[in-house]
């Protein structure tokens, strides 16, 4: 059929609902029916639900989201960051042109700064600085040591002193444990000496390093498992913002896994992913609202293209279109017009995902060395459209969804 003047063959693999979308729309689905409210230290409510468990087929199908777009730049260098850098120094995601750590980055003065969630810009209020043992920071003079934002816009909460020696860090979590314990090396090691080890386990939670963490690892540990010449992972996160953090987490282990089966030569098998307390912050509930309607529409047209001719469904694609450039060119508006032209844009936008989406496929370089794969990131937009990943060893190719939904982080 034609879509915007191209020609396109429908095929069920390809317009068919990808198996992520389901399970992860079915489980914002389960905590939006029965999740419970809990308070915690961001300030934010959640909706939580307690005891999720799913398992990808990585081989046959790579997990990233087509009801809404997945950053998946970022998701590549933060995961190539803890496991191939092995690094908590937030420069170098930024010399990636990745931000997504810099809320969490103790300053130069070796202070972490919390911000409010809510409210007002206030760049004057200051606040006093506490030790990590929650006692008060006095200044050599005997003062109490005390802190204002440093980020225009956003009105400080509370302040952290973790010493200068962590300056331009998360402290001691994530690719600072890697690189401490090496475990990585460990699993990559066994996977080509001994593959049926049963200790090939990378664990990001050390007791001994929690008070200097930032922010203790949410993924917390994964373990590796050789079956029928296929390489498995079981994923453990104690905690889950479903909305942003999880479809993030899942695309780049499942990036992981592929780099992992490559340099041992074995090739991809399941993502097991285990999650102790999967969560909504409650300002996030209508970007959540707006990603079930596109789900639904998906489920429609999904039903719609297996029981419509082509023709059928080329007229139906038509009337769509015909029906908005009328309302778009009326000479009056009124608010229902506007409220039934969003909805017909909406319409169209899924129908066009559905018409013209391809299998989205992971391509991993060969490489015998898992540290050698490139850590570079091509920022050409012309570049990035056909490779999200902007890394020439580490492609996800054919990649089509509905739009990013921006949504609140919670600090």
């Amino acid at each position: 059929m034609k879509i915007n003047g191209e020609n396109y063959e429908l095929k069920k693999e390809n317009y068919k609902i990808k198996n992520f979308d389901k399970i992860y729309c079915s489980l914002l689905e389960n905590i939006l029916e029965n999740g419970e409210i809990f308070d915690n230290r961001t300030g934010i409510n959640t909706l939580s639900i307690e005891g999720v468990y799913f398992k990808l087929n990585v081989g046959d199908e790579y997990p990233i989201l087509e009801s809404k777009k997945v950053a998946i730049k970022n998701a590549l260098s933060e995961m190539q960051w803890i496991y191939q850098a092995q690094t908590n120094n937030v420069e170098w995601l930024r010399q990636r042109a990745n931000n997504i750590w810099n809320e969490w980055e103790v300053s130069e003065d070796g202070i972490y700064r919390i911000y409010e969630p809510y409210g007002e810009y206030d760049e004057s209020k200051e606040v006093e600085v506490y030790d990590l043992d929650g006692n008060l920071k006095h200044n050599k003079d005997g003062s109490v040591m005390k802190a204002k934002s440093l980020i225009n816009g956003k009105t400080i909460k509370s302040a952290k002193y973790y010493g200068l020696e962590y300056a331009g860090t998360i402290g001691t979590a994530y690719g600072w444990i890697n690189n401490k314990y090496k475990r990585p090396q460990y699993v990559l090691n066994k996977l080509k000496t001994d593959p049926h080890d049963r200790r090939m386990l990378i664990s990001l939670w050390q007791d001994a390093h929690l008070k200097t963490a930032v922010l203790p690892s949410c993924v917390w540990s994964s373990t590796w498992k050789v079956s029928k010449g296929k390489l498995n992972c079981f994923v453990n996160q104690r905690s889950a913002d479903v909305p942003l953090g999880l479809p993030f987490n899942i695309s780049q282990y499942a990036m992981l896994l592929a780099m992992f089966a490559k340099v041992s030569n074995l090739e991809v098998g399941n993502l097991n992913w285990g999650i102790t307390d999967a969560h909504i912050y409650v300002n996030q509930l209508e970007g959540i609202k707006l990603q079930l309607e596109r789900y639904k529409k998906m489920q429609y047209y999904e039903k719609l293209f297996d029981s419509k001719s082509e023709d059928e469904l080329q007229s139906i694609y038509n009337e769509l279109k015909n029906k908005y450039e009328y309302l778009n060119n009326a000479l009056v508006t009124t608010e229902k017009i506007e409220k039934e032209k969003k909805e017909l844009k909406e319409n169209i936008m899924i129908f066009e995902l559905m018409a013209t989406k391809e299998k989205t496929i992971l391509d991993v370089k060969e490489r015998d060395n898992f540290f050698e794969y490139s850590t570079d990131v091509i920022n050409d937009k012309s570049y990035i459209k056909n490779n999200p990943t902007g890394n020439e060893d580490i492609k996800v190719l054919k990649y089509k969804s509905a739009p990013f939904i921006k949504m609140d982080i919670a600090q």
